[in-house]
């Protein structure tokens, strides 16, 4: 079944125009050279499917606490072409050969939604015995999610819709992302109506335009992907920082991939959904103080 659903994506992304198997020469990694080369601390961060770099701007000040930060950007998105289709393997390893490229700096990953299992598999493939830590945001499953993960969706679309009245799909997913600040229940919940016409009209401003060939090749690698069963954690201290009403991944869906990986923390926000970066954008600071193995505030 997944097989034949990646056959039909592959299609419909090659009826598009989009050649599948090329990549541009543009690096996806963008960091300052000099201040890696100064610092002692580098903190990688790994957006999720149609998600610009821009999420993490509220790390900004990690930099004033000695780290070096790298980004790591997704076709389509922060000026490069839409080629290609993200492959979690793929990304995994050239984050882990940037890595040990450094061999005397600490690394911190830090994923957000697919960004985390990316950071997962990177976190083992770094050379062993040196100082990494990972800490995912909102982060993805196995297979995407699957079948509960695209059921809301669906019945979350069909909401937005229902409330816009409209089948245009940059008003519908307008709507949509709103759902995603604080769960669609609150889109009906008067104690809502506040923070969510501000951080709505805030959000105006970041929302990317939903491009189906964007869309396709950020996705199209996940219905298939699974942690391999052989990975070790042990000495890779990982954390995970989830909003309690996330419809993307449930909290079921967060506590059964943890338990595969083992001695995992989780960190719950409540009344939040899965764009914690946007609604709490403080995550940042308790997610320094997990990397620095300090207690959250």
């Amino acid at each position: 079944m997944r097989a034949m659903l990646a056959a039909g994506l592959l299609w419909m992304l090659a009826a598009c125009g989009v050649p599948l198997t090329t990549q541009s020469k543009a690096l996806p990694l963008t960091f300052d050279k000099d201040v890696v080369a100064q610092s002692d601390r580098i903190a990688i961060f790994i957006p999720g499917a149609l998600s610009s770099v821009a999420i993490f701007e509220e790390s900004a000040d990690w930099e004033q606490h000695g780290y070096a930060r790298a980004f790591y950007r997704y076709p389509g998105l922060d000026y490069l072409p839409a080629d290609h289709v993200v492959s979690p393997a793929v990304v995994a390893q050239r984050i882990a050969d940037f890595a040990n490229a450094y061999p005397d700096k600490d690394i911190a990953l830090i994923g957000y939604s697919t960004g985390g299992p990316i950071a997962l598999l990177a976190a083992q493939q770094i050379t062993k015995g040196r100082n990494v830590r990972v800490a995912a945001m909102s982060t993805a499953v196995e297979f995407g999610g699957g079948v509960p993960t695209v059921w809301r969706g669906v019945v979350d679309i069909v909401r937005a819709m229902v409330a816009t009245g409209s089948l245009d799909r940059q008003v519908v997913w307008k709507r949509f992302w709103a759902g995603l600040l604080y769960g669609p229940d609150a889109l009906e919940d008067p104690a809502f109506a506040d923070r969510l016409e501000r951080d709505i009209s805030e959000g105006e401003k970041i929302i990317v335009r939903l491009d189906p060939v964007v869309a396709l090749s950020h996705t199209l690698g996940l219905p298939g992907f699974a942690l391999p069963d052989d990975m070790d954690f042990s000495g890779i201290p990982v954390a995970f920082f989830v909003g309690l009403n996330d419809r993307v991944f449930s909290t079921t869906q967060t506590r059964n991939f943890s338990r595969k990986i083992g001695g995992v923390t989780i960190y719950g926000y409540p009344e939040q959904g899965h764009l914690l970066f946007f609604t709490r954008p403080d995550v940042f600071d308790d997610m320094r103080a997990f990397v620095e193995d300090r207690p959250l505030r």
